[in-house]
């Protein structure tokens, strides 16, 4: 063969091999997500380079590692871009690449000054790390309107795929009602797994409305007629009751 044509195709190789081995790392990083569970083999260098960050980083945003590369089979690591969960009334956000306060103020709908105050560790306002931890508390720019209780409440954690209005729908309320059991829930479109919220606390009783009968409430609550009557032995006559009478349902 010509020797400018061996050369030629020795070059042509050399350049779809590295365009392979690019899209296949860009495909590796994008598909990490927000954590990543060691496996036998990795290192921390290992998975900085599959996941798109650097090994600081993955320090930063896994403290328990601290300073040294000891990392284990079945460990999850969290990423940059992860955001945590806690009772606090605060979530911690973990610092992605490209973040900036401001940004992350805009993204979380609260103020620079606000994130400041909840993370005095940071001394420059322009100065963050990929991987550093930041506590969000999201506070209301304007005070809550003036509404009346909301009545008694119980606990619910929030569900992968939850949204206020899924929620609202699975206890019967509305999305407002639940804002206003919940005054810490400053944007109805954030809210994250395993944070605790209050929903309405299932009825025990029904008042008797117009056009009400017992067959008609018991489909309402999913019991039956003869689970009232037994709830209710003041009821003598299941075809009687009267606009206003308490019925016990549960």
């Amino acid at each position: 063969m010509n020797p400018k044509r061996i050369l030629m195709f020795a070059l042509l190789t050399a350049i779809l091999t590295s365009a392979l081995f690019v899209t296949s790392s860009a495909l590796a990083a994008s598909s990490c997500g927000t954590s990543v569970t060691v496996v036998q083999g990795d290192t921390l260098r290992k998975i900085a380079d599959r996941c798109g960050t650097t090994v600081s980083a993955l320090r930063r945003a896994n403290p328990e590692i601290g300073s040294g590369n000891l990392i284990y089979p079945g460990q999850v690591l969290q990423l940059p871009g992860a955001i945590l969960g806690t009772d606090g009334g605060y979530f911690i956000y973990i610092v992605a690449r490209g973040d900036t306060l401001k940004g992350l103020a805009t993204r979380f709908y609260t103020t620079i000054d606000v994130l400041l105050s909840g993370n005095p560790e940071i001394t420059n306002p322009n100065v963050i790390y990929e991987g550093q931890w930041i506590k969000v508390y999201v506070a209301p720019t304007t005070p809550p309107p003036a509404t009346p209780p909301a009545g008694p409440s119980e606990i619910y954690h929030v569900k992968t795929d939850d949204t206020l209005r899924k929620i609202a729908e699975k206890f019967g309320t509305t999305v407002d009602v639940l804002l206003q059991l919940n005054a810490g829930i400053a944007n109805p479109n954030l809210i994250y797994v395993g944070q605790a919220i209050k929903v309405p606390a299932a009825a025990t009783s029904h008042i008797v409305q117009k056009g009400d009968t017992l067959r008609i409430i018991a489909a309402q609550y999913g019991t039956t007629v003869d689970a009232l009557l037994k709830l209710n032995p003041d009821i003598k006559n299941p075809n009687l009751i009267y606009v206003g009478q308490i019925i016990k349902i549960k």
